[in-house]
């Protein structure tokens, strides 16, 4: 059994939560500070201090590979209401290398595939493909959705989609998550397709994901995971685990999608943390967490 560990003094703000580590800061808009955190081995690494930073991602994990991993950031685009700029850093630089010709909408979700980058954002409905072997990584391609889902769905699309990229068993898959009417509405259909990355143009024709073996999809803002019920027994295989999080507040704070049987189920908030309304004074979800080991053993 391993102890709570605490978080060091003076970072109560969180960027991220990529491959078991919190990015943690002590300031949004001026810090000083920016680290690294896993909470279990309590290894810190510093990183140059970045305002506004939406959030942060890790290409690979630190600790396994000291040499072999690269931070990526989205920063909040002053002025901007919807753009962000995606910001690199490699250990041993100096400072943070900004891409301005490559600004991107808010990122629903990150996943990285044989040295590559995937993001996806609802701006534009689109998914960005970075090298990360370049250095500073290069913008292969900016996909968009919206015209070959059409040609699924000629008529009407089933609801208003947000795109997520996850890597899976060694596969990239993109998960459509769409929702129903209101502002925004409830989620009503979840897709999963496994798609030629490499073709000129996207082809939804094909039949849809329905298995995913002992695999489910977690879904949020920042890092996708595909964890396995083999090795994590108290989920459910087969499903998308999607968490609400924007800062609305939801009666049902997570959804469980069965792709086999297209069940729907939708999991109450802990009642515990529902004594606010707002951002501010009450606890809403953001993105999910898998610490780099079980902290009980």
């Amino acid at each position: 059994m391993h102890s709570r560990a605490l978080a060091p003094a003076g970072l109560p703000y969180c960027c991220g939560t990529p491959r078991g580590w919190l990015a943690l800061t002590d300031d949004l808009q001026s810090p000083t500070r920016l680290i690294l955190w896993e909470p279990l081995s309590q290894a810190e690494i510093p990183l140059p201090p970045l305002t506004t930073v939406a959030q942060l991602f890790l290409s690979g994990d630190p600790l396994a590979s000291p040499g072999g991993w690269m931070a990526i950031a989205s920063q909040e685009i002053l002025g901007a209401q919807i753009e962000h700029m995606l910001i690199f850093w490699r250990p041993g630089d100096a400072a943070w290398t900004i891409q301005p010709e490559y600004p991107t909408g808010r990122i629903e979700g990150a996943a990285f595939h044989q040295g590559r980058l995937y993001i996806s954002s609802m701006v534009g409905m689109r998914v960005s493909i970075f090298d990360l072997q370049q250095h500073p990584p290069e913008r292969l391609r900016r996909i968009s959705l919206y015209t070959p889902l059409r040609t699924r769905y000629p008529s009407r699309l089933p609801g208003d989609l947000v795109p997520h990229v996850v890597a899976c068993n060694n596969q990239l898959l993109l998960v459509i998550v769409y929702r129903g009417s209101g502002s925004p509405g409830p989620v009503i259909l979840v897709e999963v397709h496994h798609l030629d990355w490499a073709a000129q143009r996207l082809d939804f024709g094909g039949e849809k994901v329905t298995d995913l073996g002992d695999y489910s999809l977690f879904l949020g803002r920042g890092d996708s995971l595909a964890l396995s019920a083999e090795d994590f027994p108290a989920i459910r295989r087969n499903c998308v685990y999607f968490v609400e999080h924007d800062t609305i507040k939801h009666e049902q704070w997570v959804i469980v999608f069965n792709l086999g049987s297209n069940a729907l189920e939708r999991i109450p908030h802990p009642q515990e943390h529902m004594e606010g309304g707002c951002k501010k004074s009450g606890w809403l979800g953001y993105s999910w967490f898998c610490p780099r080991r079980p902290f009980v053993e």
